[in-house]
């Protein structure tokens, strides 16, 4: 079981800091996107990556007084091609000068073969077909994450947009799967969990029992926009209140969540405002509060 609270904070942007500033004892955790702490100029490159090296400062200067995860959206775990070897070293370098808790990536497709380009960006995350070919893929590349970061590893569940028919199992189940094969943990994002309900007509309640609830880990919040009548995870808003329901109700259930996260963009910062970000961390504290208070009031087993 994880800590009796879990820890509360933010996904890092250029406009995090400003609230870090303004009210830095709310912030617990900081979760770091490490491919936005380089420039990757492709594999064919003489000199592939070029580090930010004001960005990487710039964060250093709350890496000591806060616990840091890594997230990753580069190495895309779900791509039938290999994993980018280099890519995977400057991961790696970044989780030796930080010290992660853990490293999370995505349940989804950001890279693809295209003629000669050995890794095409997508642009987006594609959606994935779960079945025991892409269990096989994702596990052995989750092993090689594990071993070479010495870290949980964690997948994050996506947002679809075009669902893929009849699949062989369930995005739940393919978790539980993956976890039962490899002990890798899920982060749960709820505001991508909303986006399905809304565009896909997902049951929340089905999605959530169907969970191991042992694998969650770290729990994702956020909020998004409507565009040409599609609802998009663009986390451009506070979060909706539907997903503070379901935090509060499935929180306390999953014993090893360890951390509830709000992601936001900084070119949002001005509609969302520093207190609107401080508004959210004090919802989290209070959800993180409950969580505790089942945690400890729960009968100790021999």
């Amino acid at each position: 079981m994880a800590s009796a609270k879990p820890s509360v904070g933010l996904l890092y942007n250029p406009a995090v800091p400003a609230v870090l500033d303004a009210a830095g004892t709310l912030v617990d955790h900081i979760e770091v996107i490490p491919d936005r702490l380089w420039y990757d100029f492709g594999t064919g490159a003489e000199h592939r990556f070029s580090h930010a090296h004001t960005a990487i400062a710039q964060l250093g200067r709350y890496a000591g007084k806060h616990a840091m995860i890594g997230h990753g959206i580069g190495l895309s775990l779900p791509s039938a091609m290999p994993v980018d070897e280099d890519l995977l070293a400057e991961v790696a370098a970044s989780h030796r000068h930080f010290g992660y808790r853990w490293y999370s990536e995505h349940l989804s497709m950001f890279l693809a073969p295209g003629g000669s380009v050995p890794n095409a960006q997508a642009g987006m995350g594609l959606p994935v077909v779960h079945d025991a070919e892409l269990l096989e893929i994702v596990g052995r590349k989750v092993e090689l994450l594990q071993a070479t970061l010495g870290v949980p590893i964690a997948l994050e569940n996506g947002t679809i947009f075009s669902a893929v028919p009849n699949p062989e199992m369930s995005e739940p189940e393919f978790m539980n799967r993956l976890h039962a094969r490899t002990g890798c943990k899920m982060l749960l994002d709820l505001h991508n969990l909303y986006a399905n309900m809304r565009n896909l007509n997902w049951s929340p309640a089905e999605y959530l029992e169907a969970i191991d609830p042992e694998i969650v880990i770290e729990v994702h919040i956020a909020g998004g926009d409507l565009l040409r009548g599609h609802y998009t995870d663009s986390h451009s808003r506070r979060s909706p209140a539907v997903i503070w329901d379901w935090l509060a109700e499935w929180g306390p259930r999953f014993p090893n969540l360890a951390a509830i996260t709000f992601e936001y963009h900084e070119s949002y910062h001005k509609r969302i405002g520093t207190a609107g970000v401080i508004a959210e961390l004090e919802k989290m504290h209070a959800v993180a509060e409950e969580v505790a208070a089942v945690r400890q009031s729960a009968p100790a087993f021999a």
